[in-house]
């Protein structure tokens, strides 16, 4: 699997090293806005071209990555951080070293579907597609749709991964600042869905 996925970490301590090697000066900040209007603002920072150096070394794709694909990954990079700083708290260190995480994951034979993360942890696969929206009402429906994608991408994938069990789970986030302003219940929501998947992994994927 590792070389179908853009980024391969063995542990969690790698995943925060990989993210904290971008070097993005105080922090990124899940924010609202359109992902291209969002992306001009960092088109050439480092850790943007960092990123897209990434995606042309891969040479599994057609095309170069868009600056709005940059973003979301982004904000991916926040939320996830977040599961897996809650995920160590609940968990025995020689559990969390063995979990196993894979960014931006290449389905065979799908035309280039990809999934966002996959958490590895033995025999087991939690194939994980997040996407952010604006207010309360949109999580639902936002909800419904990437979980229906998450069930064709786990029928797809068994087609070749026969001796792992392979769960899914949509994560549906809010942006967490509007300008410079915080908005202090999109903050709440987002963190109390990170602890949620958190503990969904501990109970259904490590002690299950």
């Amino acid at each position: 699997m590792k070389q179908d996925a853009l980024g391969y970490f063995k542990n969690p301590k790698q995943y925060n090293e990989f993210v904290d090697s971008l070097d993005i000066y105080n922090g990124w900040k899940i924010t609202k806005g359109l992902m291209n209007a969002r992306g001009e603002i960092i088109r050439h920072k480092s850790y943007a071209n960092q990123l897209r150096r990434m995606f042309s070394l891969k040479k599994a794709f057609r095309r170069e990555v868009s600056i709005s694909e940059i973003v979301s990954w982004l904000d991916s990079f926040v939320i996830m951080s977040r599961v897996i700083d809650n995920l160590k708290k609940s968990i025995s260190n020689e559990e969390y070293d063995k979990i196993e995480i894979y960014f931006e994951y290449i389905i065979k034979m799908s035309k280039k579907m990809r999934i966002d993360f996959i958490i590895k942890y033995n025999e087991s696969l939690l194939l994980l597609e997040m996407r952010m929206v604006d207010n309360f009402k949109k999580i639902k429906g936002t909800w419904t749709k990437k979980k229906s994608e998450l069930l064709i991408y786990k029928e797809l994938i068994s087609n070749y991964i026969e001796d792992k069990r392979i769960l899914t789970y949509a994560f549906i986030s809010l942006y967490e600042y509007n300008g410079k302003e915080k908005d202090l219940a999109h903050v709440k929501y987002n963190n109390d869905q990170a602890q949620y998947l958190a503990e969904y992994i501990r109970k259904f994927i490590i002690n299950r």
